[in-house]
């Protein structure tokens, strides 16, 4: 799915032509381009960009499966931005931890002394491999949002009450299927200077939150295009019995089904990204989830045995789309989202208008 036209062929230029670049090189191109902060406003230090032009970023993320933290970095950087915050803690990578209602304890010490945090905050991407982290903190009646130096080398701070401290991350450095670090991130009494929080609206937490469904799916739509790409070359030209494989009507079948799936998932993005909100980012999140299995599972029975190969590259995006399918919830999750959304309006014109694409 193209998001933005005239983006598009400049991802895939930069990202297709390094594929192999190593990861801090990569991500010092990425930095010297400013797509890391696509989507921030200038005002704020960042790029401008509407959020075509993130998705279309996250979408070559999936595409060309790169190594580096640029939706995480691009969101932590939004959510800063949105809190009042500079998005300077950002410039050196980044990753975002969402913690829900109840989760983590955000507490002031005094009318104007230190924030102390308690909890915990689990699969938080690329932590402990970059030097911070942007807690979004969702309460009652407000969002905390604030910055936090990563554990360096996956160790605990040796003093995580001083200021600034850095939080600790449990288990060490994990790796997730597609052999990026994913780690729990834990504040057990970190103190942070009031300089490096921020008190916000309580909708911020849902917006941040919707932002980051909307930009996972747009990543695994670009996993999943590639996974389709390959596939459909693939059946086209592997022969068996004399003939394609895409002459077998059970071939043709199953390439017609992941055609439908990858269809789906980028009309739900076309809602998503031009009338974003919490129920078109529930929705297509939901989507994503079921397509990334399914495109996941087909293409590599439709590949056999050399879809598993090291050096095929069909793995390099189902990896990633069986992980990426589970990040921030289950596809069940978000189904439960949409329809709390559904219920809390008293009505079922909102699902109508997201199905049917009319308006609001």
């Amino acid at each position: 799915m193209i998001f933005d036209a005239d983006l598009r062929p400049v991802v895939d230029d930069v990202l297709g032509a390094n594929t192999d670049t190593a990861p801090g090189e990569l991500w010092a191109l990425l930095t010297e381009l400013g797509w890391p902060v696509v989507g921030v406003a200038e005002d704020d230090g960042g790029a401008g960009g509407d959020l075509a032009a993130v998705a279309e970023l996250a979408a070559g993320v999936g595409r060309h499966a790169a190594a580096v933290p640029l939706i995480e970095t691009g969101l932590a950087a939004w959510a800063l931005a949105s809190a009042g915050l500079p998005i300077t803690a950002t410039a050196e990578r980044a990753a975002l931890a969402l913690a829900p209602a109840g989760t983590v304890e955000a507490r002031r010490d005094g009318a104007d002394g230190d924030w102390i945090l308690d909890g915990t905050v689990p699969r938080v991407r690329w932590v402990p491999e970059v030097p911070t982290v942007v807690l979004v903190v969702e309460q009652a009646d407000a969002t905390v949002v604030a910055i936090v130096d990563a554990p360096p080398s996956a160790a605990p701070s040796a003093d995580p009450t001083a200021p600034g401290g850095a939080a600790g991350a449990a288990g060490g450095v994990e790796r997730d299927l597609a052999g990026e670090p994913v780690g729990t991130l834990r504040l057990d009494g970190l103190r942070l200077p009031a300089d490096r929080v921020a008190v916000a609206p309580a909708g911020l937490a849902g917006d941040v939150l919707a932002r980051v469904a909307v930009l996972r799916a747009a990543a695994i739509s670009g996993a999943v295009e590639r996974a389709c790409t390959l596939t459909k070359d693939h059946v086209s030209t592997r022969q068996q019995f004399g003939r394609p494989l895409s002459a077998l009507p059970a071939v043709r079948q199953l390439v017609a089904g992941l055609a439908v799936e990858r269809d789906l998932l980028d009309a739900a993005l076309t809602v998503a990204v031009t009338r974003p909100g919490s129920a078109t980012a529930a929705a297509v999140r939901a989507v994503a989830a079921r397509t990334a299995g399914t495109v996941a599972t087909d293409t590599h029975q439709l590949h056999g045995a050399i879809g598993i190969t090291q050096e095929y590259p069909l793995h390099l995006v189902t990896r990633r789309l069986w992980s990426w399918r589970d990040d921030e919830g289950t596809q069940r999750r978000w189904e439960r989202l949409l329809g709390d959304e559904v219920v809390r309006t008293g009505s079922d014109e909102p699902l109508w208008s997201l199905v049917t694409g009319a308006s609001a």
